[in-house]
């Protein structure tokens, strides 16, 4: 049996217990004891020193096969211009080129310090995934027909999603959303990303509307207009405890107190929303809400790199008083919760996986260092302790 103590003077065990002059001790992969001093008694002690030790981080929403992407689409020139960009971006990659940049995606995630992420992944369906990060594959779905056969699994976790209200038919929003809670999986959309989406789910005409007609997609029998995509959602009986709703930027109060009264877990992309369309969601009301949003980086189409700790500070520079043990359990707890994994990663209590990251920094509380890990000008990388 395999035991090591992982000593530092400050230890993230939950985001809401940090603890100056802690410990961390794994036994055979897996944490066996946290908490305040030198820990139990062990066959080796690592002593990190000055710095804090954390959890992994949970990238909770990624478009890997987008990876090659990377700096070939100016941002900003509307969410519909940027859209047709992808499609022919992707389009002339090759089936090789995908393959290449998803498992790129996954050493960029790697390095990042993120152990767990969500790849909504439309091609292809069945690529297996090395061991770091572990990846979540959310076989994504747009259009009107369920497919014949699901995907196997391949030795990777994986779950269905619809793509979203406005380019997905409503039954097989709702036959996707079945499929998942039949074995009691997590379900995934985006939804409320964009002004063109609300002009569509709200008139049924506009800009969206035009572009699916272009490609020959008839929206006629999707139930249109609704008040928003999040009451959309609702009226379609998708919304609850296991649904994973993406983005939300365009979301009112309304729609969030729907989504809180629900259940639904939630996931932000910040970067991707402010490169995209120049707006942020209402975090701080989300969270007055008593909503526990995650975060994602989105793909390399839209933002400039996977690293969450990127993601983390962007929200902690743009949203003026949320609070900085919030936005550490957005990307840790609250990510493997989203996903479905908070009994194995996410915090560093018992039982959880033996990984975690440290990061070279000081201060005089536990505020003070959170901070710090989350200041844009401190470009400390994540150090893996494994």
């Amino acid at each position: 049996m395999e035991t090591v103590t992982h000593r530092a003077k400050w230890v993230v065990i939950t985001p809401k217990e940090i603890i100056e002059n802690g410990y961390v001790t794994v036994t055979n992969g897996r944490i066996s004891a946290s908490g305040h001093g030198r820990g139990p008694k062990s066959t080796q002690v690592k002593d990190h020193g000055a710095g804090i030790l954390m959890p992994p981080l949970v990238n909770a929403h990624t478009h890997l096969d987008l990876t090659r992407l990377k700096g070939s689409i100016p941002p900003q020139n509307g969410f519909l211009s940027w859209v047709r960009a992808v499609i022919a971006g992707k389009a002339a990659l090759t089936e090789g080129e995908i393959l290449a940049g998803i498992f790129e995606g996954q050493q960029l995630l790697h390095q990042s310090g993120c152990a767990l992420a969500a790849d909504h992944r439309s091609f292809p369906f069945q690529t297996p995934s090395p061991g770091n990060p572990a990846i979540h594959v959310f076989h994504e779905y747009l259009g009107t027909v369920f497919p014949r056969a699901v995907p196997g699994d391949n030795g990777v976790s994986f779950s269905l999603a619809a793509h979203a209200p406005h380019t997905t038919a409503p039954t097989l929003i709702q036959e996707l959303k079945q499929w998942c809670k039949n074995r009691n999986l997590v379900f995934s959309i985006h939804a409320a990303e964009s002004p063109e989406e609300v002009e569509f789910i709200s008139r049924g005409t506009g800009k969206w509307a035009d572009f699916l007609e272009s490609r020959e997609i008839s929206f006629q029998g999707w139930g249109l207009p609704a008040p928003s995509p999040v009451r959309y959602l609702d009226r379609l009986g998708v919304l609850d405890g296991r649904t994973l709703a993406v983005h939300l930027v365009q979301a009112d109060k309304t729609d969030l107190q729907i989504l809180a009264r629900k259940g639904v877990r939630l996931c932000l992309c910040p970067r991707s929303n402010r490169n995209l369309l120049d707006q942020l969601p209402d975090v701080r009301l989300m969270v007055e809400l008593g909503l526990r949003p995650a975060l994602g980086t989105d793909s390399l189409a839209s933002v400039s790199s996977l690293d969450l700790l990127d993601e983390m500070r962007f929200l902690a520079q743009e949203v003026p008083g949320l609070s900085p043990f919030e936005i550490i359990a957005m990307g840790t707890v609250n990510g493997a919760w989203a996903l479905g994994s908070e009994e194995n990663t996410g915090t560093l209590e018992q039982g959880k996986q033996g990984k975690m990251l440290f990061l070279p920094v000081d201060g005089v509380n536990s505020e003070a260092v959170i901070l710090r890990v989350l200041s844009g000008d401190l470009k400390a990388s994540a150090e893996w302790v494994l």
